[in-house]
């Protein structure tokens, strides 16, 4: 079935006004906010697909995390442009730390930078202009006249990171999706794809798209067309040393140029319509049941000790003091709330996770799918790592229990670690046994799966 297509691009870097908060997101500890300096500006680009039976809106954006709450005020604005079908639409965070923060839940920023609530209402007026500027960004592209294109997908390989976490895996595919205008085969736009995490640049006040901004700009440079980067499983995959402003132009260019050439050699798939789409939301497990009532009793009490342990400005005390407050009322999470979503193609199946996912799920899912499989992470919300069971068992045995959520105690979230700035009062469930039932691992997996099946 004949494929068309449209794609718009927004410098959206954050400016005061009309954004009230140049806070930024990506690093926890003290305090850190823009002061007007950027090198590569932030993008959001918008691609609207028409295979003949509906549109299909695709939307990335330069920003480190987004909430459920700000992933659903987007969704619920733009869900009459594709059909009212929420499978339609799909939104993936490049995850660059050197974004401004958006949301006020998830990460917590109050116990990731100790802000003032003068400092988190402000940070909630810069998510409306975020959401009113994504919104319009979508509304345009699908108003925009359709380009007849033919699509192509390919893969190839390079390194520009390693595996923080120790677990092995290292990713290095290259996935590419080259749209060709039908009238004369010439490139209409590249949508590409990585793993690992964009902190190249390292912690600093400067707004900056990091590696995949300098990748998309080589890209566009030498073929004069739209490049689009979607981040993958990178919640273990750390880019490689060392961490300054001058690294994001070299792992960049090493990224953006691996794809140029790509598109300047054979041994493309042909990609075609229609699309179909699916989406499905799964509870991921905590290892505590907090809906019981004895064990928020029980965890209750162990943040409240917490308190006498550590000094009122430290990221540990503000999180303590944060669970023991909820853990009172009803406001702590009892599961991780997991959005997935597939795009079937003729070719191609794209895979979208939302959540900071670790590279044991791509290595898995590739492992039981037949065919060209896309895997992207950081997919419409953000609000936490999930790692895999062998990783959630190690706890602060592997990088200092950062992304497994725990360190000295498995029914606590571990000082320093994801859990404490996403405010969970525990990490994800996991077995001694390995990935059965109940477990994140299997639980995610299954759903997965089973959505990629159907």
């Amino acid at each position: 079935m004949p494929i068309s297509m449209a794609v718009k691009t927004l410098d959206y870097t954050p400016t005061a006004p009309p954004y009230p908060s140049l806070w930024m997101g990506g690093y926890a500890g003290s305090p850190r906010g823009n002061q007007g300096q950027v090198d590569r500006r932030l993008r959001a680009q918008c691609v609207v697909f028409d295979d003949g039976a509906g549109v299909k809106v695709l939307l990335r954006v330069d920003v480190v995390s987004i909430p459920a709450y700000v992933h659903q005020a987007i969704r619920s604005q733009v869900l009459s442009l594709v059909g009212n079908n929420t499978a339609n639409f799909m939104m993936i965070a490049s995850h660059t730390h050197s974004g401004p923060m958006i949301g006020t839940t998830r990460p917590e920023p109050y116990i990731m930078m100790g802000l003032t609530p003068a400092d988190i209402n402000a940070i909630e007026g810069t998510t409306t202009v975020f959401v009113n500027q994504l919104v319009q960004l979508v509304q345009q592209t699908v108003a925009l006249g359709r380009t007849p294109v033919t699509l192509w997908y390919k893969t190839g390989t390079t390194t520009i990171g390693y595996n923080r976490a120790e677990a092995g895996t290292v990713l290095s595919t290259v996935s590419a999706l080259l749209a060709r205008k039908s009238s004369d085969n010439s490139p209409f736009a590249v949508l590409f794809g990585y793993a690992c995490h964009p902190v190249s640049r390292g912690n600093d006040r400067v707004f900056c798209s990091d590696y995949p901004g300098a990748a998309t700009d080589t890209i566009t440079s030498a073929l004069g067309v739209p490049a689009l980067f979607f981040q993958g499983t990178a919640g273990d995959q750390e880019p490689n040393d060392p961490h300054q402003p001058s690294q994001v132009t070299t792992l960049g260019a090493q990224l953006g140029n691996k794809v140029v050439n790509m598109v300047n050699t054979t041994g493309w798939t042909a990609v075609t319509g229609p699309f179909s789409t699916g989406f499905t939301e799964v509870k991921l497990p905590l290892m505590v049941d907090l809906g019981d009532p004895a064990a928020v009793i029980q965890t209750r009490d162990k943040y409240s000790a917490r308190l006498d342990t550590y000094p009122p400005d430290d990221t540990a005390y503000r999180h303590a003091a944060v669970m023991v407050q909820q853990l009172q009322g009803v406001g702590v999470p009892r599961w991780m709330n997991m959005p997935i979503q597939r795009w079937h193609m003729g070719g191609l199946t794209v895979l979208a996770l939302g959540h900071e996912v670790l590279s044991r799920y791509e290595v898995a899912l590739k492992a039981a799918f037949a065919g060209n499989l896309w895997v992207m992470a950081y997919a419409n919300e953000c609000e936490g790592y999930v790692a895999g069971n062998d990783t959630l068992k190690a706890g602060e045995t592997k990088h200092f229990g950062y992304e497994a959520g725990w360190t000295d105690d498995n029914t606590m979230s571990g000082p320093g670690t994801w859990t404490s700035f996403y405010a969970y009062a525990c990490p994800l469930a996991y077995s001694a046994a390995g990935a059965v039932a109940g477990t994140t691992e299997k639980t995610l997996l299954d759903a997965a799966t089973a959505l990629l099946n159907s």
